[in-house]
């Protein structure tokens, strides 16, 4: 179950044709026990109470499994694309067969040629990607705007299924100086998760304009 959720923003970032500046490691970055924070970014963001905060050691490892082969197969390398934190309902691996909320960010650098392009583009192919995996579509919004912390994100919320099992993915994506491409994956299939992740977003902290 927690391919989906690298599956989708692997997609949104392999669109962007631009994804092929090198990021260095991001040493100046914290993921407390209630909060992540990166000064390098100039981004924080906060945990759900309760929820399970995944490890660098995790998140890098399940990130090279899930995503390895569809980056190699566009030629770009896993230094292009990182993953910044990752926090779920259950820890990966004990919630017992039930789906487990989640929210997942990533960051890749584009071009700035791709840094001209709409970020509602970016949806619309990675919905044509999305047709060759387990993911399966039934219903997918236009592309919105929407304003945290005053910064306008693009959003799309899609209904998808996987196993046999139905959860609503929401994802909001914007650029930022230095050409950084952030995408937030927010997965959840009942009304509790999608609030705690709702007011998650809504702790996002930008300090990079």
């Amino acid at each position: 179950m927690a391919s989906q959720w690298f599956i989708s923003f692997a997609i949104v970032c392999l669109v962007r044709l631009g994804c092929t500046g090198r990021i260095l490691p991001l040493d100046n970055q914290h993921a407390l026990d209630n909060y992540y924070e990166n000064a390098l970014l100039g981004l924080s963001i906060e945990k759900p109470d309760g929820w399970y905060k995944m490890t660098d050691d995790e998140l890098q490892s399940l990130f090279q499994i899930v995503t390895g082969p569809l980056l190699s197969n566009n030629n770009i390398t896993s230094d292009k694309v990182i993953p910044l934190f990752d926090f779920s309902k259950y820890q990966i691996g004990i919630q017992n067969g039930k789906f487990n909320p989640n929210i997942v960010a990533v960051v890749s650098k584009l071009t700035d040629e791709d840094m001209k392009e709409s970020e509602c583009d970016s949806f619309i192919s990675s919905n044509k990607l999305l047709q060759g995996t387990q993911l399966a579509t039934t219903d997918i919004s236009n592309c919105a705007k929407v304003n945290f912390d005053g910064k306008t994100f693009s959003s799309q919320i899609s209904h998808l299924s996987v196993n046999g099992m139905n959860f609503t993915q929401v994802q909001f994506v914007r650029h930022s100086k230095n050409n950084y491409f952030f995408t937030f994956t927010l997965s959840y299939n009942d009304e509790i998760s999608k609030s705690q992740l709702d007011n998650t977003m809504k702790s996002l902290k930008f300090s990079d304009e």
